[in-house]
């Protein structure tokens, strides 16, 4: 099924339901048309561990609405809908960890990402919850909506179990258009910039641990 195909007629209603309870009402035989976030080429990491920051990147948190692989829409400023034919590749949760843990890879030398069932020993953890990921018709169904991303951090030493600090990092793209493509593309732009600022944030709030590093007088 073709990116380029308008959402409107594609829309899966369920304003009748509150969000928490929002279900994807898709038939199992209808065509599915998959998509991606995309992700900096990460580096590869080798060498003395002794010399990097390890933060475990866990699994964000979602509710229902959106921990599934449908591509959230938002009519009215309430009801939760979906696209009718298109999918994300994996469930949200999942394509915004595997994009900040790229994301680390990419950008941050210091910084050495881990996921939970890495079973290694992080200095920090990083804890995310997805509080929106979706697509706002706030200019009516026949406009293209503007995207929203909306993630809250809060990054735990290990060292002590210190909390270190939390964030709430948003972001906002209208896509160029009411088709499917254009709002993926949307969702890539807002999400790559949360990613970053996540990056940079955590960065800025881990002093380097590596045994090189000397303070001046």
């Amino acid at each position: 099924m073709s990116g380029a195909r308008f959402v409107k007629p594609a829309l899966i209603a369920l304003s009748l339901l509150p969000v928490a309870a929002c279900v994807s009402l898709l038939p199992e035989s209808e065509p599915v048309s998959v998509y991606r976030l995309s992700s900096p080429e990460p580096r590869e990491w080798s060498g003395n561990s002794e010399h990097w920051t390890i933060v475990e990147i866990e699994m964000p948190q979602a509710p229902r609405g959106l921990s599934g692989d449908h591509i959230a829409l938002v009519r009215g400023g309430q009801s939760l809908a979906y696209v009718a034919g298109a999918r994300w590749i994996s469930p949200a949760p999942s394509l915004v960890q595997n994009l900040v843990i790229d994301t680390f890879n990419a950008e941050q030398a210091r910084l050495a990402p881990a996921r939970p069932e890495d079973a290694v020993r992080a200095d920090y953890e990083l804890h995310l919850d997805l509080r929106q990921f979706e697509a706002d018709y706030d200019r009516g169904e026949s406009s293209a909506p503007v995207v929203r991303v909306r993630i809250a951090a809060r990054l735990v030493a290990e060292d002590g179990r210190r909390f270190v600090g939390a964030r709430v990092f948003s972001s906002e793209r209208r896509a160029d258009g009411n088709r499917t493509g254009a709002i993926v593309n949307a969702f890539d732009e807002a999400a790559v910039t949360i990613s970053r600022e996540i990056a940079t944030w955590t960065a800025a709030s881990t002093p380097d641990s590596s045994p090189d590093a000397t303070s001046e007088d």
